[in-house]
């Protein structure tokens, strides 16, 4: 299994930057209708979640047999690399490392096309549609905003990509993140001319990872070779309520995107005047960044003697033990994590 975010030690005060969830919580409505669906769970909920799948659907704009809901997007990744086993795949890296956990477990042969810090973990386009265009792989895995990075491609620089590449590559675009981006989504590029499918989870941005919900939208051939190898009753009845009322407060989608693009640049900026860190533009809730000197694992021991976690790097592919993550957290856990940070390398630095 791989190693994700979340503090796993047994202070219950730790501030947990490690973990990249909504910092103004969940929907403050959505408790409430959880509360009411409670007496269902008595009831079995539908096997592949039909009447709540085809709201989503209206909602988006596409027909039924265009959507999948899992349990979480990582189920969905999962579901993805079952249905089209044995496949060769290029993954842009450093990136969430399950995609190569899935695909590996299905038998897929890996590709990876390294990005690295001089270049701002950007894609060369030209080279990397050439080296598409070379190995023909099945499918192109790429994470937008990319995790660890947090790097972002606009929906025109994508489709000119694609244009590029084979009309046979499958795109699997990973949007987990895009709520909280200035880049517009690619659901544009969701329209049948090419097999595609969009990755979106609910997890982060609506600030419910307890509850495991994620949904795909893509061609109905390849939405109907991910359901073909899905177990029924893979989302429970809480997750299908919410689901149903996630997308009922304006305010509070609003009010996220706001906060986060406000609150990231400041705290980027901050950050960016400690002396020895190296901070990478963001546009997702979290900055990537590089010690200058040390290694990140001595510097989160040294974090946790003051109750801060942050997200250690060594085992993304492309990373080295000098990169760490944080996510942007309630203003006043930045200025914690700012303050935390500037003492430590700047002691050092003296």
């Amino acid at each position: 299994m791989n190693r994700h975010g979340g503090y796993q030690g047994e202070r219950s005060e730790m501030l947990d930057f490690s973990v990249n969830i909504n910092p103004l919580g969940m929907p403050p409505h959505l408790k409430y209708a959880l509360e009411d669906a409670l007496d269902g769970l008595g009831r079995y909920p539908e096997p592949d979640g039909r009447r709540h799948k085809k709201r989503l659907a209206r909602r988006l704009g596409v027909a039924d047999d265009w959507v999948i809901l899992g349990n979480g997007g990582i189920e969905l990744i999962y579901l993805y690399a079952s249905a089209f086993s044995g496949g060769t795949a290029v993954i842009v890296v450093p990136t969430f490392n399950e995609y190569a956990e899935a695909l590996s477990n299905a038998g897929w042969d890996l590709r990876l096309w390294q990005t690295d810090w001089d270049s701002r973990f950007r894609l060369d386009a030209e080279a990397f549609a050439d080296y598409v265009c070379q190995t023909q792989p099945t499918a192109v895995f790429l994470c937008n905003p990319n995790n660890p990075t947090g790097v972002a491609y606009s929906p025109n620089y994508i489709k000119n990509l694609m244009d590029q590449c084979p009309d046979t590559v499958q795109w699997f675009i990973d949007e987990s993140f895009v709520g909280f981006s200035s880049k517009a989504s690619c659901f544009e590029l969701v329209d049948g001319s090419r097999p595609v499918i969009l990755l979106r989870s609910m997890t982060k941005f609506f600030g419910i990872p307890g509850l495991r919900l994620g949904y795909a939208v893509g061609h109905p051939k390849l939405i109907s070779k991910m359901a073909g190898v899905q177990m029924p009753w893979s989302v429970n009845s809480l997750a299908l309520t919410a689901l149903d009322n996630l997308f009922e407060d304006q305010k509070y989608i609003d009010d996220t995107i706001s906060y986060t693009q406000r609150e990231r640049d400041r705290v980027r900026a901050a950050l960016s005047k400690i002396p020895g860190l190296d901070v990478l533009p963001s546009s997702a809730d979290f900055h990537l960044m590089r010690l200058q000197e040390g290694t990140a694992a001595d510097l989160n021991a040294l974090l946790e003697t003051q109750k801060i976690y942050i997200r250690t790097c060594e085992d993304f592919v492309g990373l080295g033990d000098a990169y760490f993550r944080a996510a942007v957290k309630k203003k006043d856990e930045n200025d914690r994590l700012i303050a935390a940070l500037s003492a430590i390398l700047t002691h050092q630095k003296a």
